[in-house]
């Protein structure tokens, strides 16, 4: 009887968010937890403050404070807590993909054909995501938005920047030896 070794889905998600390939081994878990954890020490102080000071000012305006919390939780983690991670995880070397020389123009291959999908899958939700938020909001015409072609010029274009930065990031990550 033969055990296979099977990565958990929280192992396959942690990889994910993380940016690791290859196998998730002792030390990359440990470097992960220690990310994790100062991220975590990061995120504490305005996980406290920020929802006192909404308590204080939906005294006055309620509506306001709660568009406050949400943008400062929004861009506090958008702006301070991912950078570090990212920072931290490639600085780590977790998020390295090792090559062979020879072999850097299949993954060069490899990364453009994921970068198109990414770009396509990018463009289906954002395309949806615009049509159904004013649909929702202006009452306008979901199909009527989703076919709109100066929607699908904007979210086009933007799909395709999308592509390409995720594509370079990808490029970035890899370590030709």
């Amino acid at each position: 009887m033969t055990m296979t070794n099977q990565e958990s889905l929280w192992d396959k998600i942690v990889k994910h968010f993380y940016g690791i390939s290859g196998n998730f081994d002792e030390y990359k878990r440990q470097e992960v937890n220690r990310i994790g954890n100062n991220a975590f020490m990061i995120s504490w102080p305005i996980l406290l403050i920020a929802p006192v000071v909404a308590c204080f000012w939906a005294e006055s305006s309620p509506e306001n404070a709660l568009l406050g919390l949400i943008l400062t939780n929004f861009f506090y983690f958008t702006l301070v807590v991912l950078p570090y991670i990212a920072w931290a995880s490639r600085h780590a070397g977790l998020t390295t993909h090792e090559i062979s020389y020879q072999d850097r123009h299949v993954a060069y291959r490899h990364i453009f054909w994921v970068s198109v999908g990414q770009a396509l899958y990018f463009f289906i939700l954002e395309s949806l995501v615009i049509a159904l938020t004013d649909t929702v909001f202006d009452g306008t015409n979901f199909w009527h938005d989703l076919g709109s072609m100066h929607q699908f010029t904007k979210t086009g274009l933007t799909s395709i920047l999308f592509g390409a930065a995720m594509g370079l990031v990808s490029v970035s990550r890899l370590k030709k030896y």
